[in-house]
């Protein structure tokens, strides 16, 4: 022991101060360091003793004491030998028992060195050491209130050290390199310090009882620890590992990691790495610098946005096997979709049993956006395009009935009228075999169909010879000319016409009856008049009449003697 002497004791003892409550075990190291013993604890069966050793058996110290007819060392054939000072006593019987092998320890308490607390008629079961200082054990040199060494494990125990300013316990291991840890409380807060990796968390995983006959399994330790390092990089934490790459490294059945914040990081970021069947790691990040937040990853199918459709309460319970709706997603290829897995332009957006959607593509010679709709009688959808080549800006559609293009309402929060397509007035129709209608949707057969009024600097009508056939001379209309009533007139509201404008002309149906040629029925049954071709009519009839005057003309002559 450190203290061989009483002298040295006193000295140690003799500072003034008033012992703690943890000094108490201070007097049983140092009673027998005054006698000059070697305390071993509580007393074990079958473990060899010299000769001045001390234990513990039955709340009282016992001494052993040289005995040359007592057993030597435990061992075959080390029964009834000499005593001998390498091998010592194989102890089998308890001290209390074994009256010539042990004494009761006689501590001497006269010097005032130490105070018992009597208890009536009860023996005296505590005392405490009324002077103190350090107290070594296994050091000569104690470097603290109480400094425990112990050698064969390269190991210091030091209760309050010497250099303390608060109440301090530090843990040494001596050796090529010495290494601490400790623990103090000061500023109303545990202080932990080590000059060592860091600090590792490990629980024990116990293992089954063993079997009847069986060997008993000593306790594992798990192999998922709780890291803690502050090395010249940053402070890390690892869990379930021992190397942290990040603030906070968290390992996961070896395939599922997470790093908060990476040591060599120069921004606030989140890594997520997995391994897939293939053994290939994949990574996710989210991190965000002075200029902009990303989100980055190497996964093949890219980035999913989901709803959840489980409970909350489920949520945990099935982590594994969430049930989900995709919200959005990027894929790998740099594809977007909004309401489907796997969108097949860069951007389609869909709803699952919705009306339709909308598909944006860049991936052909010329940029394109489609608009389909899902017909509700589960026939094939339709399609509108809008897209541009080099020379001209491009509508495609395959609808039965081609394009409108419509006036709407006013727009207003509380109506749709600018989601609403089925409402508001047709102002423009291309029909899908080209027919166009201005202010209507049915072409009624016509190339070009106006209701309303046209205005124009010229108008042709192309009757070259090599567009028309079957021509025939007009027979006699002068007759029929003569039968047609011209009228004047105003249009009615529905014509889309002014209708305030007094309008000259002819009404379609007395036409008819005379010139059927200038009249053509819709399949609206409007009649209607082609009042261009009146001016062949009205020429052939101009003839006729010139006919009739060169006739008269002639016979005036006559008459006249000309």
């Amino acid at each position: 022991m450190s203290i061989i002497s009483r002298a040295a004791l006193k000295a140690q003892f003799k500072s003034g101060a008033v012992p703690t409550s943890n000094d108490f075990v201070n007097l049983i190291d140092s009673t027998l360091v005054k006698r000059d013993d070697a305390f071993f604890g509580k007393w074990v069966a079958g473990t060899n003793y010299f000769a001045g050793d001390v234990v513990i058996y039955e709340k009282a110290f016992y001494i052993l004491k040289p005995d040359n007819t007592a057993d030597c060392g435990c061992g075959p054939g080390k029964e009834k030998s000499e005593y001998d000072e390498t091998t010592g006593y194989c102890s089998k019987t308890p001290p209390k028992q074994d009256e010539s092998l042990w004494e009761m320890l006689d501590i001497d308490a006269a010097d005032e060195d130490w105070e018992i607390v009597k208890n009536g008629d009860e023996p005296p079961q505590i005392m405490y050491a009324k002077v103190f200082g350090s107290i070594g054990m296994g050091t000569q040199t104690p470097n603290a209130r109480v400094h425990i060494q112990v050698d064969e494990l390269n190991a210091g125990f030091l209760f309050s050290p010497v250099t303390a300013s608060a109440p301090e316990f530090v843990i040494q291991q001596t050796g090529e390199s010495e290494q601490h840890v400790s623990e103090s409380i000061a500023d109303n807060k545990i202080n932990f310090n080590t000059n060592t990796n860091g600090y590792q968390f490990v629980s024990n995983i116990v293992p089954p009882p063993a079997e009847e006959g069986g060997e008993y399994k000593v306790a594992a330790a798990n192999e998922k620890p709780v890291f803690i390092t502050n090395d010249a990089e940053a402070a890390k934490i690892g869990i379930g590992h021992n190397e942290p790459l990040a603030a906070l490294d968290i390992l996961n059945k070896d395939a599922a990691r997470t790093l908060l914040n990476p040591a060599q990081a120069d921004f606030p970021q989140v890594v997520m790495l997995s391994k897939n069947e293939n053994n290939t790691q994949q990574y996710g990040i989210v991190r965000t610098d002075a200029d902009s937040f990303s989100v980055i990853t190497n996964a093949p199918k890219g980035f999913f946005i989901k709803k959840g459709t489980d409970k909350g309460d489920k949520a945990l319970e099935n982590i594994n096997a969430l049930a989900t709706e995709t919200q959005v997603v990027v894929t790998g290829k740099g594809r977007v979709g909004v309401g489907t897995d796997e969108p097949v332009t860069n951007v389609e957006i869909n709803k699952p049993g919705g009306a339709g959607s909308f598909r944006m593509c860049l991936d052909k010679p010329n940029p394109a956006l489609a608009i389909l709709n899902n017909r509700p009688s589960g026939d094939k959808q339709n399609y509108f395009t809008l897209g541009a080549d080099n020379d001209r800006s491009i509508l495609i559609t395959d609808a039965v009935n081609g394009f409108v293009f419509k006036k709407g309402d006013e727009f207003k929060k509380e109506k749709d009228n600018d989601l609403n397509i089925n409402h508001g007035v047709p102002i423009f129709t291309i029909a899908a075999d080209g027919r166009t209608v201005i202010g209507g949707v049915a072409p009624h057969g016509y190339e070009l169909c106006v209701k309303g009024q046209t205005r124009s600097y010229g108008h042709y009508i192309d009757t070259d010879e090599n567009s028309i056939n079957n021509v025939t001379p007009l027979d006699t209309v002068l007759d029929r000319v003569l039968k047609l009533n011209p009228v004047s007139f105003n249009f009615k509201a529905n014509t889309n016409c002014l209708t305030g404008e007094q309008q000259i002309g002819f009404v379609s149906h007395e036409v008819e009856e005379h010139f059927p040629d200038l009249i053509r029925t819709d399949s609206d049954s409007i009649r209607t008049m082609a009042y261009a071709n009146m001016v062949a009519v009205l020429t052939k009839a101009i003839q006729e009449q010139q006919s009739q005057i060169d006739n008269l003309v002639k016979r005036i002559e006559a008459l006249e003697g000309k």
